[in-house]
């Protein structure tokens, strides 16, 4: 299943004045410009690969997102389709990540607080005992000292380690 750049520039660009860009040795630098349409093209061709932070200046979300890494693949996609499941009432995407797992985001029909959207994950992560997965947001607000928060890789790039894309598994909608 693939998204256009636009889709995705609808659905995951929260913060249009920085995005990060992967190095070659995996971590993210900060790029303080607006991001183009353009620049999620060469993301999609696999030409460099992009992250998106979850926090806009005013410390809202329009998206969060479940990261289940680990050795067992098989394992962890069930545990990411169950979490997927818990979020019916919401617009929702699982995700193979491209190496060592899922990502399942949550997509909100207007920006809310992080505390919000971090708060909410968390409880229903805990009502099938699966609260030991990395939530995105992880911060509720940015300061001086954390102007951008924490990112995740905008889907559909080249993992820079294993040189695997990630593959949309299933996007649904809000369940009627």
């Amino acid at each position: 299943m693939k998204l256009t750049s636009q889709e995705l520039y609808d659905l995951f660009i929260n913060r249009e004045d920085v995005f990060a860009v992967q190095s070659k040795k995996g971590g993210y630098f900060p790029v303080k410009r607006k991001i183009e349409i353009s620049d999620i093209d060469k993301h999609l061709l696999g030409d460099i690969t992009l992250g998106v932070y979850c926090l806009d200046k005013d410390s809202k979300v329009k998206w969060g997102c479940v990261d289940l890494d680990g050795d067992d693949l098989v394992d962890l996609k069930k545990k990411a389709t169950i979490i997927f499941n818990l979020f019916s009432d919401f617009k929702r995407m699982l995700e193979f990540s491209g190496r060592r797992g899922y990502h399942v985001w949550i997509f909100l029909e207007k920006k809310q607080s992080a505390e919000y959207i971090k708060t909410m994950i968390r409880s229903r992560l805990g009502r099938v005992s699966l609260n030991n997965y990395e939530v995105f947001p992880k911060q509720t607000c940015l300061n001086e000292t954390r102007q951008y928060g924490n990112l995740v890789k905008l889907p559909l790039g080249k993992h820079l380690g294993s040189g695997k894309f990630s593959e949309i598994i299933k996007i649904k909608e809000v369940k009627e």
